[in-house]
């Protein structure tokens, strides 16, 4: 029996509970959150291969709103006229692949007990599951990141062109699936190359850039079409003036919640507002987007504590779903805070570990823990809910399987001696 069917037969109950999850859990048919504009796009891509809507008032949350990745995907499907209800199983079978990619991963440097270990670590991962009942971005985006990492640990071991260039890749259809990526990328590159002109005899720094360059070469088709569709350079999506708009609030009492203009026209307490997103009703998306852009930047100029203030609550909805407005149920409140605290203390009681062992770290893990860095790090201006902190959870817990690695090395080698 092969390996890779050893590795599906050991992580298969993983994949029971997500089809599990998956049939259980299900919503109504008709489609929520962002499934409607998601398999709008997915129909325009398969029916006339283009993503924004035509005509002059298309709908808010459909232009240019996600990017072509997971819209790609759908595309066949939708257009072999499968149910939602069945289109809605690609997410589990994507969170499947992202920990049979983990468990392959672990296995280049752990021994098979620890490897299963802590891929059930990263599969049982709470907020995972709540993702895989509708069409959604993070189980695919999850996916990448994991298949970015393989590719990247085995590309800077061996310097595989082939290998480097998946890396790129995966980043790049990371990009495609969550556009805000794209900041992330372009940070990477600069830190690349920054490094590679520092120190010029580093393989590795020079391998990074290759990687960080196949991943922005593939991006500029993506920003050619949106700089043609709106004349902005580096339009990553038209979702980041709503999002930053409610960082910077002007009523007392919020703390940067992302509002859907449903819920303004719906909420008592955002009654002010109406006036506002009546007039963005009236203009085109891209209007609307760089207006509420504009009114951002100038409500943050004016309330710098506020804003402060609001990256802060920001950093508590990523990792502990609070502040929230109206508080969500303990339960889900729980099933966010719980995991997140857990896997910070590991990180807390591992970073001296990996510190002690800079030396010898595998050459990915400086990258890996930049990559989170900026991935956290660019969801903290405009309005964040916990789902973003999903695509850098399998990072975060292999940094903490890589402490753990060193600690265990070390009783090992410290064993004989105290035996003597």
């Amino acid at each position: 029996m092969g390996h890779a069917v050893r590795d599906a037969l050991r992580l298969a109950p993983l994949a029971a509970l997500y089809l599990l999850v998956c049939a259980v859990a299900q919503p109504d048919a008709a489609g929520v959150r962002d499934e409607p504009a998601l398999l709008a796009a997915a129909e325009r891509l398969a029916a006339d291969g283009v993503i924004a809507p035509a005509g002059s008032d298309p709908d808010q949350r459909a232009y240019l709103w996600h990017g072509p990745g997971l819209v790609a995907l759908l595309a066949p499907l939708v257009a072999l006229d499968l149910p939602l209800t069945a289109i809605r199983f690609v997410e589990p079978l994507l969170l499947t692949g992202a920990v049979l990619l983990f468990h392959r991963l672990l296995r280049e440097r752990l021994a098979p007990r620890p490897a299963l270990a802590w891929t059930y670590a990263l599969g049982l991962y709470v907020p995972f599951h709540r993702e895989l009942a509708t069409v959604q971005k993070e189980p695919l985006a999850v996916l990448l990141v994991v298949a970015g990492m393989l590719a990247l640990s085995r590309g800077l071991r061996t310097g595989r062109r082939r290998t480097l260039a998946l890396a790129g890749v995966a980043l790049w259809a990371l990009v495609m699936v969550r556009p805000e990526y794209g900041w992330v990328t372009l940070a990477l590159l600069a830190a690349a190359g920054a490094w590679w002109l520092a120190r010029r005899r580093s393989i590795t720094a020079r391998r990074l850039v290759a990687v960080a360059a196949v991943a922005t070469a593939g991006c500029v088709p993506w920003l050619a079409y949106t700089q043609v569709e709106t004349g902005q350079p580096l339009y990553w999506s038209a979702s980041g003036g709503l999002s930053l708009f409610w960082m910077s609030p002007t009523l007392p009492g919020q703390h940067g919640q992302w509002h859907s203009p449903v819920r303004v026209y719906r909420d008592p307490a955002l009654a002010p507002y109406r006036p506002l997103f009546r007039r963005l009703d009236e203009v085109h998306p891209l209007d609307s987007d760089l207006e509420l852009r504009r009114r951002a930047v100038e409500n943050i100029r004016e309330r710098p504590g506020v804003y402060a203030r609001n990256l802060v609550a920001n950093a508590g909805r990523l990792f502990f779903h609070v502040p929230m407005d109206p508080p969500r149920h303990p339960v889900i409140v729980a099933s966010t805070a719980i995991p997140n605290a857990l896997l910070l203390a590991a990180l807390l009681w591992g970073a001296p570990r990996l510190w002690r062992r800079r030396r010898s770290l595998p050459p990915e893990t400086a990258p890996l823990l930049v990559f989170a860095a900026l991935a956290i790090a660019v969801h903290l201006p405009p309005a964040a809910t916990p789902r973003m902190l999903l695509p850098v959870v399998p990072v975060l817990v292999w940094l903490v399987a890589e402490a753990a690695r060193g600690q265990r090395q070390g009783a090992e080698n410290a064993a004989p001696s105290r035996s003597q």
